[in-house]
C-alpha cells in the first residue's frame, strides 16, 4: 500500500516546477608523453598546411601509406590556458589509397585549419576588449529579462510549495484508509493511461491530416543550366571565382535534372545528389551516355564545391577552368 501511495505522489508531483543545474564540462586536457612533440597554435597551423600540401600532390598508394605511417597517434597543442591532444585517427582512417577518401582527408585537414585560424584570431583580442564586447552584448534587448524574481513569480513559487504540502498531507491521510487509497490509485492510473492514449490518438490523426497538404517531391527550377553558366562566367569576369564555382555546380545539377538523370528536388544535399547517381542502373541511357558515366565529373564538382563554398576556401582561376571541363563531361555546351 505504501508503494502505491508513493507512485501516486510521483505522478502528481511531476507537475510542480523544479530546476536542475547541468554542470558544464571544462575542455579536456592531456599531458604529452616524454619525447612527443608539442606544438603551439602557430606551429600546429603550419604543420597542417604542410600535410595538406603533401596530399594536394596526389601521392601514389605507397606514398599514402608512408604518409599515414608518419602521422603520430595524436598532436599535442599547448596554449596559455590549456594543453590539448588531437587524435589523428579520423585522418588515418581516411587514408586508404582511395582517391575519394584522400579528398575527404584533405577536406578534414582544411576544416581543422579553419578552426585553428579562428583560435588565432581569438588570441589576438585583448581581455579588456573582450569584457567591453561582453558588456555590450549583455546590455542588449535579448538580456533585458535577466533580473531578480518579481513578486508575482515569488507568489507562484509559494503557491506551488503550498500545493505540494497539501498533497503530501492528503495522501498521508489516505494511507490510513486502505480501501479509499486503492480506489484512488486505480482512478489515477486509469486517468493517466487514458491521457496517454488520447495524446497518441491525436498525434497520429494529426499526422494523417497533414499528409493531404504535403507538397510533391518535385520542384520547379528557376534557372536553366545555360543561365547558371552565364552567371558563373559573369562572376569569374569580376574575379569572384568562389561564386563562379558555386554557379557552375548548379549548372551541372540542372543539366542532369533536365536529362532525367537526377530528380527535380532542390531539397537534396550535394552528397545526396552524388548517391543518386550511384544508384542509377547502368542500362539507363541519357543521350549517348549511360547515367553511370556522370559519376566521376559530378564527384569532382561536389568535392570542389565542398572545399570552396562550404569550407570557405579561396578559389582560383584554375578551379573555375577545371569546373568548366567537368561541365563539358556532363554534356553542357560551353559555346
Amino acid at each position: 500500500m505504501k508503494l502505491r501511495v508513493f507512485v501516486v505522489l510521483i505522478v502528481l508531483g511531476a507537475s510542480s516546477r523544479s530546476s536542475i543545474a547541468i554542470p558544464t564540462q571544462a575542455p579536456a586536457t592531456s599531458n604529452p608523453h616524454p619525447g612527443e612533440k608539442v606544438y603551439d597554435v602557430r606551429s600546429f597551423a603550419a604543420e597542417l598546411q604542410r600535410l595538406e600540401a603533401e596530399l594536394q600532390q596526389k601521392p601514389s598508394p605507397a606514398g599514402i601509406k608512408s604518409f599515414r605511417d608518419g602521422l603520430p597517434r595524436s598532436w599535442n597543442v599547448s596554449t596559455p590556458e590549456h594543453s590539448y591532444s588531437i587524435s589523428t585517427k579520423p585522418l588515418r582512417d581516411q587514408l586508404n589509397g582511395n582517391s575519394a577518401d584522400n579528398d575527404n582527408a584533405e577536406t578534414w585537414l582544411e576544416h581543422l585549419q579553419v578552426e585553428v585560424q579562428s583560435t588565432q584570431r581569438a588570441e589576438g583580442q585583448s581581455l579588456a576588449a573582450a569584457h567591453t564586447h561582453l558588456n555590450k552584448i549583455l546590455a542588449g534587448r535579448g538580456f533585458e529579462g535577466v533580473r531578480p524574481p518579481t513578486y508575482l513569480e515569488l507568489l507562484r513559487e509559494r503557491a506551488s510549495a503550498w500545493l505540494q504540502r497539501m498533497l503530501i498531507k492528503l495522501f498521508s491521510g489516505v494511507s490510513r484508509h486502505p480501501i479509499g487509497a486503492k480506489v484512488l490509485f486505480w482512478v489515477v492510473l486509469i486517468a493517466g493511461v487514458g491521457f496517454v492514449a488520447l495524446w497518441i490518438f491525436r498525434y497520429i490523426s494529426g499526422r494523417d491530416s497533414m499528409n493531404f497538404f504535403q507538397p510533391g517531391s518535385t520542384t520547379v527550377t528557376t534557372r536553366t543550366w545555360q543561365e547558371w553558366i552565364h552567371a558563373a562566367r559573369e562572376a569569374a569576369a569580376r574575379g569572384d571565382f568562389r561564386e563562379a564555382v558555386h554557379s557552375a555546380y548548379w549548372a551541372g545539377i540542372t543539366r542532369l535534372e533536365e536529362t532525367g538523370t537526377l530528380p527535380r528536388d532542390r531539397t537534396k544535399t550535394p552528397r545526396e545528389y552524388l548517391r543518386l547517381i550511384d544508384t542509377r542502373p547502368l542500362e539507363t541511357e541519357v543521350g549517348d551516355l549511360v547515367a553511370q558515366d556522370y559519376k566521376k565529373p559530378l564527384a569532382a564538382l561536389t568535392s570542389r564545391l565542398e572545399r570552396i563554398w562550404y569550407a570557405n576556401r579561396m578559389a582560383r582561376l584554375e578551379d573555375f577552368d577545371d569546373t568548366l571541363r567537368q561541365l563539358e563531361a556532363l554534356g553542357c555546351s560551353l559555346e
